[in-house]
């Protein structure tokens, strides 16, 4: 098996990286100094010299209000580079994996979203995600699209897995009370693309650890594992005046995933329990 990672020096691609060398498998790592994936000249290019089995799309523009900010470099990168790559994968016949975000939802639901419930995004970042899978699903059959959401781990580039994993903590931090989702911790993430690559069950997946919680909930529980000093102060989404809006509630449920492999992915309470301990051993 060969395959190419885009958005390879993100935290996800990190971890990806060390699941394929653990396994002996072949991959060529690129990010936007190597491989610009709005570049489809060059994407073109570089993947069918390659010529991989498998295509794993990490390459994005997660800021949601950068996004929001600048909505046409937000669909040239999320969007636009997922069809140069669609069509890529098409011509060898290649499996593609794209990961995509709960930002497809509105968040006005009072239940978790799974894979089958209508999209409804209501900022740039979830539109241009989700123009991403259309894409995706319209161009290839053999495809994996997956849908994650509030990812933690040693790289991540959230503020509270980042202030978790920092040595020097502040007197006190602001915190985010009013927003609920899923959290994924990024090394299961990526086992379990690993899995996914390596069946034939094509589709769209929902990929998180189980439960539901806020980032007040998350820096609360981190505090009473790490007993650190810091005071954390609940706020609320519309007092950081924030330019894209956030949906209020996008958990989401694996039931494709569940049902397919025969597996549940463990709490974000025990994955938050292995990150701190990895921290420990850092």
């Amino acid at each position: 098996m060969k395959i190419v990672i885009t958005g390879a020096d993100g935290a996800l691609g990190r971890e990806m990286q060390n699941v394929l060398r653990k396994e002996n498998i072949n991959f060529l790592p690129t990010d936007i100094n190597q491989l610009d994936v709005s570049d489809f000249k060059k994407v073109n290019e570089v993947i069918l010299n390659y010529r991989p089995d498998v295509i794993l799309h990490f390459a994005a523009i997660s800021d949601v209000d950068a996004c929001e900010k600048n909505s046409e470099l937000a669909f040239s990168i999320n969007a636009s580079s997922s069809l140069g790559l669609a069509i890529v994968a098409k011509k060898l016949k290649a499996k593609i994996l794209y990961t995509s975000t709960n930002f497809v939802f509105d968040g006005n639901s009072e239940e978790s979203y799974f894979e089958y419930n209508e999209t409804q995004p209501i900022n740039e970042y979830g539109r241009t995600k989700l123009l991403g899978e259309h894409y995706i699903r319209d161009i290839c059959d053999r495809y994996f699209i997956v849908r994650t959401s509030w990812l933690f781990g040693r790289h991540s580039k959230n503020f509270i897995p980042k202030f978790i994993f920092s040595e020097n903590k502040p007197s006190s931090i602001d915190v985010i009370c009013d927003q609920f989702a899923s959290f994924m911790y990024i090394p299961d993430l990526a086992e379990v693309l690993f899995l996914l690559i390596k069946s034939e069950n094509y589709g769209v997946f929902h990929m998180v650890n189980k439960g539901v919680g806020s980032w007040l909930d998350f820096t609360l529980k981190a505090k009473e594992l790490m007993k650190f000093k810091t005071e954390i102060k609940p706020i609320k989404t519309e007092e950081l005046h924030l330019p894209a809006p956030r949906p209020r509630f996008t958990p989401l449920g694996s039931k494709n995933f569940e049902f397919l492999f025969n597996k549940n992915m463990r709490t974000w309470n025990d994955a938050l329990f292995e990150f701190i301990k990895s921290i420990s051993r850092k």
